[in-house]
Formats: C-alpha cells, structure tokens, sequence
C-alpha cells in the first residue's frame, strides 16, 4: 500500500528558514525536503499506463511515495567530494576539482537514491526491459549519472556535459531495484525531467508523460554565512541611511 504525505511528515523550505537554516536561495514551496534515507526514483506501471515517482522508504512498512513536484532531494555538504585523478571520471571535469555526490552506498547524512521497478510485475514487457531517459535539464552545473563495477570502474549512463541525446539513459528490469552514483558539478536547484518508457509484450511501444523533479544542493557552510552576513550588513546601512 502507498500512503500520501501528510502534513505532519511534511517539512517545507519555508519551515526550514523559518528554523534560522542556511539555504540556497530557491521558490519557497510547500514541497517535502527529503535530505537523507533510502528512496528511490520509481517507475510503476497501473491502469495500461507508464508513471514516475519518488518513494521514501520510511515510515515503514510501506513508506512514502510523492509524485513530482511534491518532493525535493536535498543534498547536503557530506555530498562534496573531488574529481579522481582517474581519467576515466573525467566526464565528472577535472581533476581536483569539487563536485557534488550521492554515492550508490548507503551515507547516513545523503539521501540514499536508488532506481526502482520493483513494481512492475515480470511478463508485462518485452524481455522485462524498461528504459528511463533523461530528457529534459536545467541548473547551474552539470549532471552525470553512472555506476561502477567491483574494481571501482565507472559506466556513464547520462551525462549532461554534451548535451542530451538517446544515450542518456539507463536500463532497468521489471522487479528490479538498483543504486547509481548521482554527481552535480555546483550547488544550486537542478530540475531533471525523465521519460520510462518500454514495449509491452502484447505489443505496442509505451513512455510515461515526462516527469521532473528537483534537486538542491547545498555548498560549504562558510560560503554562505558570508552570504548571509554580507546581505544582512547591506540591510543594516539600508536602514541607517
């Protein structure tokens, strides 16, 4: 069973400067931050068609499932890490320089994001298969999301750096449940719209409507208190003049 956020569960980015939080500046919503836990970008299949979501595991059993636009994922400074050395990362810039990571392990400070099709029942699509295709972008650095194998050896799935196109996708298998690595190159809100789509086996070709959701991610606390002390001392000779 899917429950729907209720408003005890749901903590907005207004309740969150409210609370005296250091925040990019973003559109105040009522949407639910979602800052750590394991969840996943979900893909079902009901009533003969394709939908996207975000299902947060907690509270159990059944967890939390939001449709887009309902939830925020909320990357904190545990996410800053460096470019490898390594040239295969090089689709992440580089090296040495600072990128943003939701890592495929579980940290207990980052949204543990996974990708879900557990769902969708074996037999409804051609050989199981189901494609997510990340078609639409927009923020003020790049995206890339790739996995790695048992030797630390990075697969590119989608990679914002030039441009979208068909390869910008990842494969999943009805019943399946999976993690990437999801890097953002700068903080900032980023909107990543996907398109699940696949060819059912009594034939025909399906995509769910293209769904977006939301990401920030947050920088170095020190750079913003210089933000925010910098905004409040202009306020402050404001007044006095």
């Amino acid at each position: 069973m899917r429950t729907r956020p209720s408003n005890r569960k749901v903590t907005s980015r207004a309740a969150w400067l409210a609370a005296g939080a250091l925040v990019v500046p973003v559109t105040l919503t009522a949407q639910t931050i979602l800052s750590h836990g394991h969840m996943d970008l979900g893909v079902a299949y009901e009533a003969g068609a394709l939908e996207l979501h975000i299902h947060a595991h907690e509270p159990e059993p059944d967890g939390t499932e939001y449709a887009p636009g309902e939830a925020v994922i909320w990357i904190g400074t545990a996410a800053r890490t460096t470019v490898p050395a390594n040239p295969a990362f090089s689709f992440l810039g580089v090296p040495g320089a600072t990128t943003y990571l939701l890592p495929a392990t579980f940290h207990p400070e980052l949204p543990f994001l996974g990708l879900g099709a557990e769902e969708i029942e074996g037999g409804v699509f051609v050989g199981d298969n189901l494609r997510l295709a990340l078609t639409g972008f927009s923020g003020p650095g790049e995206f890339a999301l790739y996995t790695s194998d048992a030797f630390g050896n990075p697969t590119l799935h989608v990679n914002t750096r030039d441009g979208l196109s068909e390869a910008d996708h990842v494969n999943l298998r009805a019943g399946s449940h999976g993690h990437a690595n999801w890097a953002f190159s700068a903080p900032g809100d980023y909107f990543l719209t996907f398109v699940a789509s696949g060819t059912l086996v009594g034939g025909g070709a399906i995509a769910s409507d293209p769904a977006t959701f939301a990401f920030t991610v947050v920088p170095e606390p020190g750079t913003w208190v210089l933000w925010v002390l910098g905004v409040a001392a202009l306020f402050g000779y404001a007044r006095r003049k």
